[in-house]
C-alpha cells in the first residue's frame, strides 16, 4: 500500500508540475502578444490555437486526475425520472429536447430551465430553506448591480434578458443547488456556509484561467465597446456573466442533463457526466453565435474547460473561470479607449 501511495503522489506532482509549466507556456507568450499588438485571427492563430489548446487539455487532466475522488454516483437521482422503461424513455426525450432547444434558441432554453427549475422547487419544497433563498437573490442582485446596469444603460445586453435573468436566477440557483447535492456534480459552497471556501475557490478559478483570459482577448481583431473607460468597469462587468451564465449552464443544465441521462446510461456515472458537460459547453458556444467559430472558441475552448471545473470542483471555482476569461477582454477595452 506504501508503494501504491508512493506512485499515486509521484504521479499527482507530475500533474501538477505539468499544469505550472502549461500555465507559463500559454500565459507568458498570450501576454506579449497583447502587449505588443500581434493579436487579432489573422496574428499567429496556429500559435494561438496550439497554445489555448495544450493548457485546455492539461487543464483538463489536472482536473480529472487531482482533487475530490471520482464522482461516486450509484443511485439514479430520483424525483425527476422514474427506473421505469417508459420513465427512462421520457428522461432521454426530455434531455434530447433541451439540447435541441438550446442548440436552436438560447432564449428559448432559458425559458425551459426556468420552468424546470420551478418544477424542482416545487417537487423537493420540504428541502427549500430561507437562508437559500435569501442566498438566490443576493447572487441576482449582486450580478444586476456589477454588469447588469451598465449593460442596461448602454444597451450591451437586450433589457427583456435583464429583467428575465433578474428575477429567474433566484429559483435557479436555489433549485441547482438542490440538483448539485442530489447528483453529487460539484458543490456550491455558499449554500454549504463555507464561504470563505466559496471566496478561495473563486480566486483559485480566476488563477487557472488566466491563460484562457488572455487567449480570449488574443483573438479579437478590435476591443470594445468605446464605452469602457473607467478603470472598476473591468472589475465589476465580468460579474454579471460569470454569475448568471454560472448558474444557468453549469449548475442547472449540467445536473439537469445528468439528472435526465442517469437513469438511461445505466450505474457508471461518467458516461452521463460526460455527455452533460459536452452537451451543456456546445449549447454554451452556440448561445454565444451560430457559426463554427463559435462552438469550437466559446463552446468546447472556455466552455468545456469550465464545465470540468464545475464537476470537479465547484460553482465558485466556475464562476471564477468565467469572470477571468472575461476581464481581460475588458481590460483591454480600456486600455482601447
Amino acid at each position: 500500500m506504501t508503494q501504491v501511495a508512493a506512485r499515486s503522489e509521484r504521479r499527482t506532482d507530475h500533474i501538477v508540475a505539468a499544469l505550472v509549466i502549461a500555465w507559463l507556456a500559454a500565459a507568458v507568450p498570450l501576454a506579449a502578444m497583447l502587449l505588443f499588438g500581434a493579436t487579432g485571427p489573422n496574428r499567429f492563430p496556429v500559435l494561438r490555437g496550439t497554445l489555448h489548446l495544450v493548457y485546455v487539455v492539461t487543464l483538463a487532466c489536472y482536473l480529472i486526475r487531482r482533487g475530490p475522488a471520482a464522482v461516486d454516483v450509484t443511485e439514479s437521482p430520483r424525483g425527476l425520472t422514474l427506473d421505469a422503461p417508459v420513465g427512462r424513455l421520457a428522461a432521454a426525450g426530455a434531455a434530447l429536447a433541451l439540447c435541441v432547444v438550446g442548440l436552436l434558441d438560447t432564449g428559448l432554453l432559458m425559458l425551459l430551465l426556468a420552468a424546470a427549475a420551478l418544477v424542482v422547487l416545487f417537487a423537493w419544497r420540504t428541502r427549500v430553506t430561507v437562508r437559500a433563498g435569501i442566498l438566490g437573490v443576493a447572487v441576482s442582485v449582486l450580478a444586476f448591480l456589477s454588469g447588469g446596469i451598465t449593460f442596461w444603460h448602454h444597451g450591451f445586453v437586450a433589457k427583456p434578458m435583464l429583467l428575465f435573468t433578474l428575477a429567474a436566477v433566484p429559483p435557479m440557483f436555489v433549485a441547482g443547488g438542490l440538483l448539485v447535492a442530489r447528483t453529487r456534480l460539484g458543490a456550491v459552497r455558499m449554500l454549504e456556509r463555507r464561504y470563505a471556501a466559496a471566496w478561495w475557490s473563486f480566486l483559485t478559478g480566476a488563477l487557472m484561467f488566466a491563460p484562457l483570459g488572455l487567449a480570449n482577448a488574443a483573438y479579437r481583431a478590435r476591443f470594445g465597446p468605446a464605452w469602457v473607460d473607467e478603470w472598476w468597469q473591468p472589475f465589476v462587468l465580468p460579474l454579471w456573466s460569470g454569475i448568471v451564465e454560472e448558474v444557468v449552464f453549469r449548475v442547472v443544465l449540467v445536473c439537469l442533463l445528468f439528472a435526465l441521462l442517469k437513469p438511461v446510461l445505466g450505474r457508471a456515472p461518467g458516461g452521463g457526466i460526460a455527455a452533460a458537460v459536452l452537451a451543456s459547453a456546445i449549447i454554451f458556444g452556440l448561445g454565444h453565435g451560430k457559426t463554427m467559430g463559435d462552438l469550437l472558441g466559446a463552446g468546447l475552448g472556455f466552455g468545456l474547460p469550465i464545465g470540468v471545473v464545475f464537476v470537479r470542483r465547484d460553482w465558485e471555482h466556475a464562476v471564477g473561470a468565467h469572470y477571468m476569461i472575461n476581464l481581460v477582454p475588458w481590460w483591454m477595452a480600456l486600455l482601447a479607449t
